[in-house]
């Protein structure tokens, strides 16, 4: 009998020992608070280092570049002539790209328009002058914006569009400005001859119609319109490379486009149509969404239909398109979403409506009650964050109102070069961590009640780079402090830019 309690408790501890060994390890945070910083604008690398900075407006109007510097950040004024009527700061960040390493801007109640380009070279300020600026260039109306124009890996080129003349400027490493009017789009060879063709992106008369323009190595030229290209790459591993495109159905209807060289003349293959509301995964700011694996290159969509938002594997082999549905998230009455790749994992977060019945319900029921009943609220919609083995496993991270919801942010806090998710609610911030399957989570307390999103036009909800991690960077509404947290991490990367804790 005591033999037998012996073995017992033994059994015990070790199974004791063995789930506290299973489980994840805490999550170390490092908060920083900024003090008046002013109003963001940006986030941007205007010097190039690695190393993002904001550009934020005091309550002058006046604009600062502020460097993310321990102990105390470094603030220069920008040499741009204040406007701080509605138009200038309603429109300053709509010609930005998150992390560019030059910045756009236009100043918008000036008769006549002018645009700028300014970037840093060394410790001093570089401004190009544009001349004038019509909005009417482009019905779209933005006709400059930063892009990865070239294809290096860097967001330091503006393409500015006068009608259908499309000149691009690009910064070079030590801070110049350069014009570029016949850059080129992409250079691969299409024809199988073994030399790099050229290829041109035309604008059309609407934002979703462009023109395609190649001029091959032989001299000969082609056009290929309508099209909305996203990529030229090799997709079927034949060492000659594709034209991938988009097209616009129906309002609710979406199909990919391959154009390919065979035998001597081009074809179009044409994808299965995509229906609801579609979304192409990729990086926006470096326009190239796609992806790779042993089988090769292939894009991935997510189409909003119905009550829940599918994922599809879409791809273009021996001619033919392919699509297969590679997951379904599993909320209902999803309205938007973010896919965040994790190594093969995957982090999922967006918010979904009420259902249809509870508006219905509160409308002819519950409001008209309210006034008796003052506990009775209208149903909100909700935020939900998953984690995704890319295949079928799903693990719920939580849900929360959007009245309880102040900001989202997806950021490599530790360094290890996956992203972690940050959730702000008022007085406190969730940070989360996806791996091996399960979620690890930690609580930061902040003095701050209300957050406003630092993003850029796109809508990214990426984290601050500094110091060999991501800082996920959250901005006090009121107050004009920022709040940026981190994680300490393991990675070589991180230990050698471990920057002091300062609260």
């Amino acid at each position: 009998m005591r033999k037998g309690l012996t073995i017992a408790v033994l059994v015990g501890i070790v199974a004791l020992i063995a789930y506290h060994l299973s489980r994840p390890k805490p999550l170390r945070p490092i908060i920083v608070t900024w003090q008046e910083v002013g109003r963001v604008i940006i986030v941007v690398d205007l010097d190039a280092d690695g190393n993002d900075e904001l550009l934020v407006e005091d309550q002058s109007g006046q604009l600062w570049w502020v460097q993310f510097r321990l102990p105390t950040p470094i603030r220069q004024k920008l040499p741009v002539t204040r406007d701080t009527r509605d138009g200038f700061r309603s429109h300053a960040n709509c010609f930005a790209n998150f992390r560019g390493q030059i910045w756009p801007f236009v100043q918008y109640r000036t008769r006549p328009r002018r645009a700028f380009l300014i970037t840093r070279q060394g410790g001093k300020w570089v401004l190009k002058d544009l001349g004038k600026f019509s909005f009417d260039d482009y019905d779209f109306g933005c006709a400059i914006w930063v892009t990865d124009a070239d294809h290096d890996g860097q967001v330091n080129d503006v393409v500015v569009w006068r009608g259908r003349t499309r000149t691009v400027f690009s910064r070079l490493k030590d801070g110049t400005i350069v014009e570029r009017p016949a850059l080129r789009d992409w250079r691969a060879d299409l024809d199988g001859d073994g030399k790099d063709d050229e290829v041109y992106e035309m604008l059309g008369r609407a934002s979703y119609m462009s023109e395609v323009r190649v001029h091959f190595a032989s001299g000969r030229k082609l056009s290929l319109k309508p099209c909305f290209p996203i990529a030229i790459t090799d997709l079927d591993g034949d060492k000659v490379a594709e034209i991938v495109g988009a097209e616009i159905v129906s309002d609710k209807e979406h199909r990919f486009l391959c154009w390919h060289y065979e035998n001597g003349k081009w074809s179009k293959s044409e994808s299965p149509k995509f229906v609801g509301s579609f979304v192409l995964i990729g990086d926006t700011a470096l326009r190239f969404p796609l992806f790779w694996d042993e089988k090769g290159a292939y894009l991935l969509a997510m189409t909003l239909e119905g009550q829940h938002a599918k994922i599809w594997d879409v791809r273009w082999q021996k001619g033919k398109w392919t699509k297969r549905l590679m997951g379904k998230v599993p909320e209902r009455n999803v309205s938007y979403i973010y896919l965040v790749r994790k190594g093969q994992d995957w982090m999922v977060g967006g918010w979904a409506s009420p259902p249809k019945w509870q508006k219905w319900l509160w409308e002819k029921v519950g409001q008209p009650l309210q006034r008796f009943l003052p506990f009775l609220r209208e149903p909100r919609g909700r935020f939900f964050a998953y984690g995704w083995d890319g295949k079928r496993r799903w693990a719920l991270l939580g849900r929360w109102r959007n009245d309880n919801l102040l900001d989202v942010k997806f950021a490599d806090m530790d360094g290890d070069g996956k992203r972690e998710i940050s959730i702000a609610f008022p007085k406190r911030v969730l940070v989360a961590k996806f791996e091996d399957g399960r979620w690890c989570t930690g609580w930061v307390e902040g003095s701050f009640a209300d957050y406003r999103p630092i993003e850029d036009f796109y809508g990214f909800r990426y984290g601050f780079r500094y110091g060999g991690r991501e800082w996920a960077i959250y901005q006090d509404r009121d107050s004009h402090r920022c709040v940026a947290i981190a994680l300490e991490g393991d990675s070589q990367q991180s230990k050698r830019h471990q920057p002091q804790r300062r609260d």
